[in-house]
């Protein structure tokens, strides 16, 4: 085989695994889909999982489930791009916009900022059941 039909083969196969991890990416979140699941909180600084600095503490923010992550480099990933988590709680919602992994987190687990855990309810609880679900911006 000649070194540019090798070439075209990588490339040929590296632009198929793109285009398939695409298509995963955006199968991977279940938009619309109500969980039931609970919330815990965090107030860390830092750089979040899409690459940007976040402030846990000040931010409407959450980090979600690596369950959720697909991209091999998690700035790259479809949840990055303006992907949010509507939580409700005892007739409380927020509006969070994904910026952040958790990694303790299971599938039904998310972990919301502490400004937006406040929207729901007292920190002090620690953890809630609630129901959410990933939505568009």
């Amino acid at each position: 085989m000649t070194f540019t039909r090798k070439f075209l083969t990588v490339i040929g196969a590296a632009s198929a695994l793109t285009l398939v991890a695409a298509v995963d990416a955006n199968a991977a979140i279940p938009f619309g889909q109500v969980v039931d699941g609970k919330a815990t909180f965090y107030d860390d600084r830092g750089t979040g999982a899409c690459g940007d600095p976040v402030d846990a503490s000040s931010e409407v923010l959450v980090a979600v489930s690596p369950v959720y992550w697909t991209a091999p480099n998690p700035n790259n990933d479809r949840l990055c791009r303006n992907v949010f988590v509507v939580a409700t709680f005892n007739g409380k919602t927020v509006r969070a916009k994904v910026k952040d992994k958790c990694m303790g987190c299971g599938r039904d687990h998310i972990d919301l900022s502490l400004p937006a855990f406040r929207k729901l309810a007292d920190p002090d609880r620690g953890v809630i059941n609630l129901k959410w679900k990933f939505v568009r911006g």
